[in-house]
């Protein structure tokens, strides 16, 4: 079946059907339903995702070699910097063999979200993930809710290190909140659940889910991103004036907040109050003080080892045995992609990073601002809303991790492919 094909048949409801034997397509599905699952884990941190993501990839490289489709490499300069960064570093200070599977981990992401780019070239790609993306997290979100309101640590990931808050098949409470925050703004683009009632009831079982993490990023990102989501809605909506009208009404209200609320209020106290009331408070908003402390002081001692050492950087994933090393008060990892780019992969990791920032912020304006060809506009109807995880993630990379996230270079791969399809729309127009 050819792709023009493809994109012509449908299952009755304007969603473009999966075309027999696709079997690329259905594998993109299928391992983007299990990208919450990581533990538990397999050698090196390795999860059942990661062999669909390497199935995927072999069966991308042929079908597009079979099909003479040209093949784009989105994201590749800032990808080029952070992997010739990290090699760098890592010749230079003779890390051990795991800094170069942090590197090879680069390459197998960049190389998932090319393989997820060919959707511009077969809708049945686009329709497998996005739908695949939204159901999982709804299913997961129920059962995991009713998983820990019943009390099933094994399964919800509740121990003694997070206190009662659940940290799901994740293996941290914060990767789960992050993916369920997420999934959120992805099925409000999709619009799935179709019905809006269903839709809404939806998002109730995911914030349930989030709110059981007790991740205080996770719910600094949730409002983030539903602050930008009304504001460019209304920007597309009713125009620049509006969404720019919205954005300043903000940043005032916020303003006036900081400058005025906040100096009266005893955050010292609701924290005491929080920490002595219900548990799941005590375990999150309650211990926000000391989280907030830990990560000043892991900044600090970060910049102090940046200006101790030289602009090669460390080596990746060397932050906590280089900070060890030195007999540093405060041995941690940097929990910070901005900090943890220029301390382990130097100067050279720092340009790639902002590269890789740069390609985001582009393709996510582009959907901002852009019109998706009709047949992808019915399977992502509101584009601009997958656009608003571009500044949510850019928010959490500064208090985790998240350049090896699989659902965040899975997000990256769609945006990609949309961005794609829309360039070519815009070329035979012309």
């Amino acid at each position: 079946m050819t792709t023009t094909e493809t994109a012509d048949r449908t299952d009755g409801i304007g969603i473009p059907a999966r075309p027999r034997g696709d079997l690329l397509a259905a594998m993109m599905g299928l391992t983007t339903c299990l990208l919450p699952f990581l533990v538990p884990a397999g050698p090196g941190n390795t999860a059942p995702a990661d062999l669909g993501i390497m199935l995927c990839i072999v069966l991308a490289v042929l079908w597009a070699v079979r099909e003479q489709l040209p093949i784009k490499l989105p994201y590749i300069a800032g990808v080029t910097g952070l992997v010739l960064g990290g090699a760098f570093a890592a010749f230079v200070t003779d890390a051990p063999v795991g800094a170069a599977l942090v590197v090879i981990q680069d390459l197998l992401l960049l190389a998932w979200a090319v393989s997820l780019a060919l959707g511009r070239h077969n809708l049945a790609i686009v329709g497998a993930v996005t739908l695949a993306w939204c159901r999982t997290a709804v299913v997961y979100s129920a059962v995991m809710s009713v998983a820990y309101l019943v009390g099933i640590n094994a399964l919800t990931g509740v121990s003694a290190k997070d206190g009662v808050r659940a940290s799901y098949t994740f293996g941290d409470p914060n990767l789960a909140g992050n993916y369920l925050v997420m999934s959120l703004f992805v099925m409000a683009a999709c619009q799935h659940p179709r019905s809006p009632g269903v839709r809404r009831l939806s998002y109730l079982v995911v914030l349930t889910a989030i709110g059981f993490t007790g991740s205080n990023g996770a719910m600094l990102t949730l409002l983030v991103g539903l602050v930008l989501a009304f504001t460019v809605t209304r920007y597309r909506r009713q125009g620049p004036v509006a969404g720019l009208a919205t954005l300043a009404a903000t940043a005032l209200l916020a303003g006036l907040m900081i400058a005025f609320v906040m100096p009266r209020v005893d955050l010292g106290q609701i924290r005491e109050q929080a920490a002595g009331s219900v548990p799941l408070l005590r375990d999150s908003f309650g211990r926000s003080a000391n989280s907030s402390s830990e990560r000043a002081t892991i900044v600090r001692e970060g910049t102090n080892l940046f200006l101790a050492g030289d602009a090669a950087g460390f080596g990746p994933a060397r932050t906590k045995a280089t900070l060890a090393a030195t007999q540093a008060p405060y041995v941690k990892e940097a929990h910070n992609d901005y900090l943890a780019t220029l301390l382990e992969r130097g100067l050279i990791g720092a340009i790639g990073l902002l590269l890789l920032g740069v390609a985001v912020l582009v393709r996510c304006i582009r959907l901002v601002v852009g019109t998706l060809p009709k047949a992808y506009a019915e399977l992502v109807p509101r584009p601009w809303l997958l656009a608003i995880i571009g500044p949510v993630m850019a928010t959490a990379a500064g208090f985790y991790e998240v350049l090896h996230f699989r659902h965040l270079w899975t997000w990256l791969g769609l945006v990609a492919a949309l961005v794609l399809a829309m360039q070519d729309e815009q070329r035979k127009a012309s």
